[in-house]
């Protein structure tokens, strides 16, 4: 019986992902395609993240875009990475870089940037025309 979960996310660029992670402090295991799960069962990936321990995060091509696989439970026994707050943290960073990549298109200029009390970011932007 597998342990995997996949949890579906609202991703779809991968170049993007990869930015959010780093900046999570996670990295890209180079030329892994597999997941590493509970009693060494396997999954394949499109992406696999070190958690440095002994499971993996997997980022999986979906219809929709990418989903994230991996033994939550043990990942957060192993790793103490949580399922809700990784995907949280993860789709609020991956929304942020989104966003200045949007403004940048647009010819947008980032003023100032800040964090308030209940984790809203804000960014004041300008534009010369």
């Amino acid at each position: 019986m597998s342990h995997f979960t996949n949890v579906k996310t609202k991703i779809k660029c991968l170049v993007t992902l990869k930015k959010a992670l780093e900046a999570l402090g996670y990295s890209i295991k180079e030329n892994a395609k597999h997941v590493r799960g509970y009693q060494g069962e396997l999954t394949e990936a499109e992406l696999v993240i070190d958690t440095k321990s002994s499971y993996d995060i997997g980022v999986v091509k979906t219809a929709d875009g990418y989903s994230l696989v991996g033994d939550w439970d043990m990942l957060q026994v192993r790793a103490g990475i949580e399922q809700d707050e990784f995907v949280n943290g993860l789709n609020k960073k991956y929304a942020h870089f989104k966003v200045l990549e949007e403004l940048n298109k647009q010819g947008y200029d980032v003023v100032e940037e800040s964090e308030d009390q209940q984790q809203v970011v804000h960014i004041r932007v300008r534009r010369w025309t």
